[in-house]
């Protein structure tokens, strides 16, 4: 596997607006991985093929993207869930951990992914062997200092500094917590391409204080911050700040990123002719966290869908045909609703006092 140099100077804050430009510019960081981690999925290197995978937009005002995917609920198809008990679990070595993977499943290794520290020789981004979409892959910050599965300000910079090498607005990227439905203790990120827009990427949001916004009109009940002033170091420690507040506190989270319109351009979410807005909606990276209601014990399903940092986002993933074909935004709406509006009135008190010195710092 050759390896390819990236530079900071390369970063991409920006990214490239009209549906011909999307498919016709990669960045080398794209190019990259999705040659590598097509050739990874042909060799078998994962569970299963995404040939199966049926993608569909909900009908309504969220513009849902539903997801079906039979080969994901195979038996043995997937690494066995971790039996977590609370947010701030201990690493275990006796559990399965990603320093055991195989080097067949490695996308790029340290010497291609940003440093951002003198420290980052061990950081991977590994193929998902239970694939979400195509690109699905885990960014493994500090592989070998065996982290828990927690957020730190390192891996945070790490995520939205590789997420900035991209030039495509499909890639998604996101985390979720012990209890917010991870399944391995071991710190790690997800990142994929999604074909479909969200409604996120233009969701409409209200400042609460500082950086941290409100999403405003959508059913999981959320905080959200966006990339200021060029630079991804100030938006992690932004949202780092929220986020280990929350594991501090035992309240099980999910975070989303995406590409989307500025905060400061208010306009409605996305709608039937969305591709007409394609040209003003990638002025920023948006990143959204969710104290959510927490899902401890081997993960469950919640009906067909385990609600995660993907369906937080707008991305619903089922292994159920019947219950694919029968999902509306009503009943999705009320899960979400249900399962972070509480903690979101729990938090949202105490925003003004987390971010009251960094008003100008966001500026």
């Amino acid at each position: 596997m050759g390896s390819f140099i990236i530079r900071e100077s390369r970063l991409v804050t920006s990214a490239p607006s009209s549906s011909a430009i999307i498919r016709q510019q990669h960045s080398e960081f794209d190019r990259v991985l999705k040659s590598r981690w097509k050739e990874a999925a042909d060799s078998a290197v994962c569970f299963y093929r995404l040939d199966r995978l049926q993608n569909k937009v909900i009908a309504g005002k969220y513009g849902f993207v539903a997801q079906y995917n039979p080969e994901k609920s195979k038996p043995g198809w997937r690494r066995p869930a971790q039996n977590f008990q609370k947010v701030n679990p201990n690493f275990d070595v006796k559990q399965f951990n990603f320093n055991q993977v195989t080097e067949r499943e490695v996308v790029m290794g340290p010497e291609e992914l940003p440093a951002v520290d003198k420290d980052d020789s061990d950081t991977f981004l590994l193929i998902n062997i239970s694939p979400i979409e195509f690109g699905s892959c885990l960014l493994v910050p500090r592989m070998t200092q065996n982290i828990p599965q927690l957020i730190t300000l390192h891996g945070l910079q790490v995520l939205l500094t590789t997420v900035l090498l991209s030039t495509d607005p499909r890639l998604k990227a996101g985390f979720s917590s012990a209890g917010g439905c991870a399944s391995v203790n071991h710190q790690h990120y997800h990142v994929y391409y999604l074909e479909e827009q969200l409604y996120l990427e233009t969701a409409p949001v209200e400042r609460i204080a500082g950086p941290c916004f409100a999403v405003t009109d959508y059913p999981a009940k959320g905080f959200a911050f966006q990339l200021d002033n060029n630079d991804p170091a100030q938006l992690a420690r932004h949202v780092f700040t929220l986020a280990d507040y929350m594991r501090q506190n035992q309240m099980a989270h999910n975070m989303f990123i995406t590409r989307g319109r500025s905060f400061d351009v208010q306009r409605p979410g996305l709608s039937a002719d969305a591709d007409a807005h394609y040209g003003m909606i990638y002025e920023t990276l948006r990143v959204f966290l969710w104290a959510r209601e927490p899902a401890f014990g081997v993960k469950k399903d919640y009906g067909s869908m385990n609600p995660a940092l993907c369906e937080m986002g707008g991305h619903l993933l089922t292994t159920d045909k019947f219950e694919f074909e029968a999902m509306t935004e009503e009943a999705v709406s009320n899960i979400l609703q249900d399962m972070t509006s509480p903690w979101f009135q729990r938090v949202l008190p105490k925003i003004p006092l987390l971010f009251h010195d960094t008003f100008q710092d966001s500026s």
